[in-house]
């Protein structure tokens, strides 16, 4: 009996058809095993040295032969039934305990995305491990499952509620700000109305004041011309004369910037009414001398009119930067009750001044219309400075070219 029955032997059951295929296979390989031997030994190499009849080209190098080397068969372990049973039980063994690591791994992860609040991807991933928990069967991991989708479930609830109260603080929070906003335009408008209403009523008032100013103006001018324009006993006689000697007008030259303050308060004032009345001159004719002057003459509320259109004192205005303008006065002022006349410049020494008639016919009328009369004239450089003063002012109807003044020229 050859190894391999003996083993076969060992290893099966008694069994006489068997044994008897297994007795003929046995017979088999031991025929191919010797057909195999006889092969190789006729592939085998004479053993006579014939190395001396080999030649050797120097250019060509002998190649060296590779030899197998012989490998005896190796029969594979023929594997029982028991075999197989426990190899099946190990790998389900192992294959159980690798899904019981990977479900806990992923419960381990579960858990921490629970404590980092990711509900979704907790319930993903807890989702993705269900059918290995389903295969193992194990009450312990199916309840610890149960309990990690209770827990996601519980904290989804908690993020919903959590949503829900954000969305309303949100809400409560925009409603605020709305309500805010509400209130602030509400606020501005009330403020904007308070400012229009005090504008309008600052308005109204300024408005009244004006109203209240101009009626006072309006009646101290009509005041004052009641006061002034009160005629002389000789008024007739004063103005015959004066047309008798070709006087059409008188004089009274200004600076243009106070054209509107003339028109604003109805005529000429003099600087002293002015003066008492805070009523502002943008450039007044006189200076501090010549207002001294009239101080000690008692005429500083006289408006003061000349005879000439050339009078010296608008020469040194002009230099001095002024753009005079020369209005023309009707003589019917000369009629007033309180109009004075003087023979020369009322600011020198030496002139006569009055009111009547008499005092008119001291004027020299000849020297006064005499055109460029310089101080080497002597006493005509004085005379030709003779002037009509009308007391505190002349009403503006009486300026003849009030809306059509002369511009002066040097």
């Amino acid at each position: 009996m050859g190894f391999l029955t003996k083993i076969f032997r060992i290893f099966l059951p008694p069994d006489d058809e068997s044994e008897k295929s297994i007795s003929r296979r046995i017979v088999e390989l031991q025929a191919d095993s010797q057909k195999a031997v006889a092969e190789l030994d006729n592939r085998r190499e004479p053993s006579i040295d014939l190395s001396w009849y080999k030649i050797a080209h120097p250019e060509i190098k002998e190649k060296k032969k590779d030899v197998a080397v012989f490998t005896p068969f190796q029969h594979k372990k023929i594997r029982t039934m028991k075999d197989l049973l426990e190899k099946r039980d190990h790998e389900k063994k192992e294959h159980i305990r690798q899904i019981r690591i990977n479900t806990y791994q992923v419960f381990d992860a579960v858990e921490q995305l629970i404590r980092n609040e990711d509900a979704n991807y907790a319930e993903e991933q807890l989702f993705q491990v269900s059918p290995l928990v389903q295969e193992l069967n194990d009450p312990h991991i199916t309840s610890a499952f149960d309990s990690y989708l209770e827990k996601i479930n519980s904290l989804k609830e908690t993020l919903r509620q959590r949503e829900i109260i954000k969305k309303e603080e949100e809400e409560r929070r925009r409603e605020e700000e709305r309500q805010r906003k509400l209130e602030e335009e509400k606020i501005e408008k009330q403020r904007i109305e308070k400012e229009r209403l005090q504008r309008l009523k600052a308005a109204e008032e300024y408005e009244e004041r004006l109203r209240i100013q101009e009626k006072q103006l309006r009646d101290e001018i009509n005041r004052l011309k009641r006061l002034v324009t009160q005629r002389k006993d000789d008024a007739n006689e004063i103005l015959n004369y004066l047309r008798m000697k070709g006087i059409r007008c008188f004089y009274h030259f200004t600076d243009r910037q106070n054209m509107n303050s003339i028109r604003k308060y109805g005529g000429l004032l003099s600087w002293y009414y002015c003066k008492e009345h805070n009523i502002d001159i943008p450039n007044p004719g006189g200076d501090n001398l010549s207002r001294k002057l009239d101080r000690r003459q008692n005429l500083e509320d006289y408006v003061r009119l000349s005879f000439c259109n050339d009078h010296p004192m608008a020469f040194r205005k002009h230099n001095e930067g002024s753009d005079l303008i020369l209005l023309q006065v009707s003589i019917d002022v000369a009629a007033f009750q309180s109009a004075l006349f003087s023979n020369r410049n009322a600011a020198s020494s030496n002139f006569s001044c009055g009111s009547d008639l008499e005092h008119l016919k001291n004027v020299n009328i000849n020297a006064t219309q005499r055109h460029f009369v310089g101080r080497d004239e002597g006493e005509v450089f004085f005379l030709h400075q003779a002037e009509c003063m009308v007391k505190t002012f002349i009403p503006i109807e009486y300026i003849i070219n009030i809306n059509n003044p002369i511009k002066m020229t040097f």
